[in-house]
Formats: structure tokens, sequence, C-alpha cells
């Protein structure tokens, strides 16, 4: 029960970092933002019904103005970033640490620019 706890802790402090000259064992910062762009994508996942049950979690979905923020949010805090070509057209990812993705959307299959944000937060059972 208790590394249940820790586990959820650690993925609700998704943006946690450790502070300068401190061990792993040292204390955890975490910036405030982090956690309120986490919440109200979940929030938004839940109210556009975007969550999807799968076999070992949860999936919460946002898009709109809340992935928007959260996307450059993260570009902000310097997120690892990605460009990915699929077949649904191009996309930038920005990762949330341990818990998901945001993404930009910046071509579609047929290679017109668009531009549609989302983010995927994924919460393990």
């Amino acid at each position: 029960m208790a590394s249940r706890f820790a586990f959820i802790i650690r993925l609700l402090l998704g943006g946690a970092l450790l502070l300068p000259g401190h061990s792993a064992s040292g204390q955890i910062s975490m910036k405030p933002e982090s956690l309120t762009h986490y919440s109200y994508c979940v929030s938004n996942a839940k109210d556009r019904s975007s969550v999807f049950l799968l076999d070992r979690g949860t999936l919460y979905r946002c898009g709109d103005d809340i992935a928007v923020s959260y996307f450059n949010y993260l570009g902000r805090q310097k997120a690892p970033e990605k460009r990915a070509v699929e077949a649904e057209g191009v996309f930038v990812y920005r990762m949330i640490a341990g818990v998901g993705k945001c993404w930009n959307k910046i071509e579609d299959a047929s290679g017109n620019p668009m531009s549609v944000y989302g983010c995927d937060i994924y919460v393990e059972l």
C-alpha cells in the first residue's frame, strides 16, 4: 500500500525536480504550475468524456486551450521534445515527466499545415 501511495505521489509530481546539491534521498521541489497544468488537463478530459480505461491504467486526453497552455508550459520548462512523422500527419511532442506527453499536430496526412493541440496523461493501476 505504501509503495502504491508513493507511486501516485510521483505521478502527481510529474514535473518534480531535485534541488541542486541534494541526493536522490533529499528534498523534492515541485513547481506549483506543473501540478496545476496536470490537474486542469485531467479535469478537461473528464469534462469532455476523454477518459479511456485501459488494461493497465487510465488515459486522460485533454485538448483546447488547456492543452495549448500545457504544451507551452512544457516548452518553457525545456521538457524533452521530438518531431515525428506519422500516418496521421506531423507532430511535435513534449514529454510530461513520467506520465505522458503533449503534442502539436503541425501537418495533416496530406502535408497541409495545421495546428491542433492535445495532451495524454497515463495513470497506471
